[in-house]
């Protein structure tokens, strides 16, 4: 556990430090939202690849070691002054860190997601200004009978604004599931408020 906050930690101050000189002039806290939600694994059980050439088996999924989600929350903090993949000025770049946990059904459960998103501002529709793009994932997972492992995934991304400040986001990611890890691939919602 220790060294999962550890881990967090240092992806934390390595963003920091990346982003020192694009916000010198601004607040810090500009940009940041803390948000709640929840994990839920779309899988059971998971197809991975023997090594060796010996072909693949089954091996359990993480929705069978949950029984429907797990909590969690975290951080989401826009980046200024970095160029989006796409060009236009409705699109926008982020990195959040998350930390979901269950103590259900078959143990305890951790995943940290990590990601660099990119969202574009679509159309406002009365008060609600929806947005939608993708994000490139770091997943670490462990808990009882699993170790500790990080695997990348890559996700689809749909939200709206309800206000300046409020904002429901969904998600679904591919999580890389090689070497015997349970498929952590599957949706996140979150609720979240921005400063």
């Amino acid at each position: 556990m220790v060294r999962m906050i550890a881990k967090v930690a240092a992806v934390a101050v390595v963003a920091a430090a990346a982003m020192a000189p694009a916000v010198a002039g601004a607040s810090l806290i500009e940009g940041l939202s803390i948000r709640v939600g929840m994990n839920i694994p779309s899988s059971g059980q998971s197809t991975v690849v023997v090594a060796g050439g010996g072909g693949t088996s089954d091996a359990p999924g993480l929705r069978s070691s949950i029984d429907f989600g797990a909590w969690g929350g975290g951080l989401d903090y826009k980046l200024k002054g970095i160029p989006s993949l796409f060009n236009g000025e409705g699109w926008s770049t982020s990195v959040s860190a998350d930390f979901h946990y269950s103590e259900r059904k078959a143990g305890i459960v951790r995943i940290i997601p990590v990601s660099i998103n990119q969202v574009c501002a679509l159309e406002a529709e009365g008060n609600c200004k929806p947005y939608a793009g993708f994000c490139l994932t770091a997943a670490t997972i462990s808990g009882d009978g699993l170790s500790n492992t990080t695997r990348w995934g890559g996700g689809l991304i749909l939200g709206a604004n309800f206000t300046e400040k409020l904002y429901f986001e969904g998600r679904y990611e591919w999580i890389d599931c090689t070497g015997g890890v349970p498929d952590a691939s599957g949706f996140r919602t979150y609720l979240g408020y921005r400063f």
